[in-house]
């Protein structure tokens, strides 16, 4: 049996349960106000139980068809079909054996007790039809994973270290800039050391000057001095003529 029919057979009869199970079983209001008779409400009670029970044919039939190894139903979906099938017969049965249980037993007496059955299987019913519905759901394939959420303490080394990668390329970017400075620096330090350089080598030049000047010195002065010599090389005479010797 297929689902679409399984479902729509399902519902009709759960639909037609529910509808009798208002006017006849709880709260039966027409039975009660005298409009219709207590065996005509028996018969009803008893035809809402018959088809909360057979409500579980298709349960029964779409699990022999799923629970075949080639169509790989989850377990669960079968555990919720088999559920589905008790609960519908045993609800099935409760109202059925409550309904035959009112030809003997008045409701003055046991009335409690009756419509607390009644409640009870309606419950169960209920239950059980959601439980087939829920297979369904059941069968559905599991949810794609969900990505690994990235903890904040890890965030928060990465944006330390997003900082720390920024402060090292600001210090690269400032030393690229000094070495690119430095080079002016080195031209400007080559040109003074080239300035320095001949007064510094000039210094061994003007040492042997000195030196020669020093013995020249050191030769005049080893000539003869006097007052005389000066006079003897160079005489002036009056007329302004020089007269050498």
């Amino acid at each position: 049996m297929g689902r679409t029919v399984a479902v729509i057979w399902h519902a009709s009869f759960s639909l037609a349960a529910g509808v009798l199970y208002f006017f006849f079983v709880l709260p039966r209001t027409p039975e009660l106000m005298g409009q219709t008779s207590h065996t005509l409400g028996t018969a009803m009670r008893i035809v809402t139980g018959a088809l909360i029970g057979l409500a579980a044919l298709p349960v029964v039939f779409t699990l022999l068809r799923t629970r075949k190894p080639e169509f790989g139903t989850p377990a669960l979906a079968l555990k919720l079909r088999t559920l589905s099938i008790v609960l519908h017969v045993l609800a099935g049965a409760l109202i059925i054996g409550a309904a035959v249980s009112e030809i003997w037993l008045s409701l003055n007496t046991a009335g409690q007790w009756l419509f607390g059955i009644y409640g009870a299987a309606a419950a169960v019913a209920l239950l059980g039809m959601f439980g087939f519905y829920l297979a369904y759901v059941a069968e559905l394939p599991p949810p794609p994973p969900k990505p690994v959420k990235v903890k904040q303490r890890t965030s928060r080394r990465g944006s330390k270290d997003a900082e720390d990668t920024e402060d090292a390329e600001a210090t690269e970017a400032t030393e690229d800039t000094e070495d690119t400075d430095d080079p002016e620096g080195t031209e400007d330090a080559d040109a003074e050391t080239a300035t320095d350089e001949p007064t510094v080598t000039a210094g061994p030049e003007t040492a042997p000057e000195s030196a020669t000047t020093d013995s020249d010195a050191t030769l005049q002065n080893r000539r003869p001095t006097g007052k005389g010599t000066l006079l003897g090389r160079r005489k002036k005479a009056r007329g302004n003529v020089a007269v050498e010797d």
